[in-house]
């Protein structure tokens, strides 16, 4: 092994075998070096590779074996992964310690340190909870998103997302059709499922949506080295409790949460510990321009999971395609959803919707103004929304079997971030 330690790699092929209704979840790579050898690895993706070393003696006898091999695999069903050749190629994307040291310099946040350290743990949250949740991982050396047999092409991604819609919409109808789209899907985006592999393991909404997640978070680790110039351009500035004007701030918000608590939500437990004013300039100005046209502006809570906000700070909130695989939140449309009611949001930002059962330490919510224009008050949600004439939906409690306010916008910039708020 020493031998081929020094030597140069000249071709590597990585090919994959998915097939689930067959519980096979199979690797081959080649790799073809310059001292005249040849070396063969297999086995479950994910696992520990068997691996051959072939020495022919000469490049051009290594490269026919290779070549034989590689098109002996292909005969026998399998293709070729779609992976970024080299990992080379994403040196200069964003690391777990730039991407810190470039939010602490671009968000503005006072030289406080208690903003300054949420900053930083918004970053390992970011990335804390794409890690903890799925075998694909972030490589500190590279910067990038792995999946066990390496960085997946964008390509690879758009395409696995078009499977996903479709696995989505068969998951209880037809396991013939899903089980050809499971492994059409995991041969872009190669995971390691144990040692049985069907379509049961998909079954579940919260499965599809965890798959969903994975495909944003290996998207986003390229889309944010393409803005690398300047990622974020928006301000955290701590509300401080030493001042009048701070507590006075404090106090409203405080009693706007437990005015609009309900004590029977889970997330009622939780209290309102620290407080900082939000300013994203490109939010901030489009919302001004809708509010002028339209009015009625409205405060609304907004929860999202400490894992969403450094993604927050860089855009703002955004409305997810209509395709997206969504858990929650579409009953009224394809929009923006906030209440008024604040543990009904708050349930959002701790997990209680998704039926994760994980319970957070620093639980975020978001206090925002709605420009809500001409509303919409459904009875029943048994149309399209959002209604045509209309700017936004309000549903009030009781009204259309939901228990709590809702409110939903069809325009991102028809809401402004005004307070982003850490409760425990």
């Amino acid at each position: 092994m020493s031998t081929i330690t020094a030597s140069r790699v000249l071709d590597t092929c990585t090919l994959i075998y998915v097939e689930v209704g067959e519980n096979s979840n199979k690797v081959w790579r080649g790799s073809l070096f310059n001292d005249g050898s040849f070396l063969a690895e297999w086995g479950r993706v994910g696992n520990t590779l068997q691996c051959k070393h072939h020495c022919l003696g000469s490049i051009a006898l290594a490269q026919s074996k290779f070549e034989r091999t590689k098109r002996q695999k292909i005969r026998k069903g399998y293709t070729q992964a779609q992976l970024v050749e080299g990992e080379t190629k994403q040196t200069d994307t964003i690391k777990p310690e730039e991407l810190e040291e470039i939010a602490s310099k671009q968000i503005k946040h006072g030289r406080d340190p208690r903003s300054k350290e949420l900053i930083r743990y918004l970053v390992k949250s970011n990335i804390h909870a794409f890690t903890s949740q799925t075998d694909i991982t972030y490589n500190p050396a590279t910067g990038g998103f792995k999946t066990p047999l390496g960085i997946v092409t964008t390509k690879a991604i758009a395409e696995a997302r078009e499977y996903l819609i479709q696995i989505a919409a068969t998951r209880k109808s037809n396991s013939y059709k899903l089980r050809q789209l499971l492994s059409k899907y995991l041969r872009l985006i190669p995971q390691n499922l144990g040692h049985k592999l069907d379509e049961s393991q998909f079954a579940s909404l919260q499965e599809i949506q965890r798959q969903y997640e994975i495909l944003n978070a290996l998207d986003a680790a390229i889309a944010i080295d393409r803005d690398r110039q300047q990622v974020f351009e928006c301000a955290i500035e701590r509300v401080p409790g030493s001042t009048v004007e701070g507590k006075k701030t404090f106090r409203q918000i405080n009693q706007l949460y437990k005015s609009t608590s309900n004590q029977n939500h889970l997330a009622a437990k939780y209290k309102l510990r620290r407080l900082y004013k939000l300013d994203i300039p490109s939010m901030r100005e489009a919302f001004t321009a809708q509010e002028r046209t339209i009015g009625n502006v409205k405060q609304h809570w907004h929860g999202t999971k400490a894992s969403n906000l450094l993604s927050i700070l860089r855009q703002g909130l955004i409305i997810p395609p209509a395709s997206a695989v969504q858990c929650t939140g579409r009953m009224f449309g394809n929009g923006i959803y906030g209440s008024q009611q604040s543990t009904k949001a708050l349930n959002y930002a701790t997990n209680y919707w998704n039926a994760s059962g994980e319970d957070e330490d620093r639980v975020f919510m978001l206090l925002c103004d709605f420009a809500m224009g001409k509303e919409y008050c459904p009875q029943s949600y048994s149309r399209n929304f959002p209604v045509t004439g209309y700017d936004s939906t309000y549903v009030a409690p009781g009204a259309a079997s939901i228990i709590n306010q809702e409110s939903i916008v069809y325009r991102t910039e028809q809401v402004n971030i005004k307070y982003l708020c850490e409760f425990s």
